[in-house]
């Protein structure tokens, strides 16, 4: 934000332009008032609509239709086969922010993977968050959420496994060690 002060202004006017006193330099200073006091708060406006983004519960449809990144992402990424022997009862909370470009990349991604691994749409939260990494249900603070994405595994209702941002080596190899018989 620009801080604006006047007598500095008309202080630099009035040396460079000596003997301009009055009326010029008051109508500079007037027009100077109009865009901080006209454009900026549009501007500002603008700004607003443009970076509001959702927080708490979010469908995987609603993040689609509405984040059009995400959207892209999904479609773009390809996944031939999915991860064989994950838990039946395995439910999933992906908390990212729709403002965070890991997100963008990562949660798609996931979303996909999870689908052709045959995950239930139902055993899949998605939690937005705030540039904060917090949500009006404080469920980010309650899980220790500070990163985003964090993807967050449970079976049995017991936490199993987290991978916080990017996986390590790709989600399917991380989901499948993470899961395989020998853990």
């Amino acid at each position: 934000m620009v801080i604006f002060n006047m007598q500095r202004l008309l202080d630099a006017l009035q040396k460079r332009w000596p003997g301009h006193e009055g009326l010029p330099i008051f109508m500079r200073g007037v027009a100077a008032a109009l865009v901080l006091f006209v454009v900026t708060p549009q501007s500002l406006e603008a700004m607003a609509d443009r970076y509001r983004y959702p927080l708490g519960d979010i469908s995987q449809a609603e993040l689609l239709e509405r984040h059009e990144v995400f959207k892209r992402n999904y479609d773009a990424y390809e996944v031939t086969a999915g991860i064989d022997g994950l838990p039946a009862d395995l439910e999933v909370k992906i908390l990212f922010g729709t403002w965070c470009h890991d997100s963008e990349r990562e949660v798609p991604r996931m979303l996909k993977l999870l689908a052709v691994s045959g995950v239930k749409a139902e055993n899949i939260s998605l939690i937005a968050l705030d540039i904060r990494k917090e949500e009006p249900e404080g469920r980010a603070k309650a899980l220790g959420v500070k990163y985003t994405p964090t993807f967050i595994f449970f079976s049995d209702g017991n936490e199993q496994a987290r991978i916080i941002e990017h996986p390590s080596k790709g989600f399917k190899e991380d989901l499948s060690a993470l899961f395989s018989p020998a853990k």
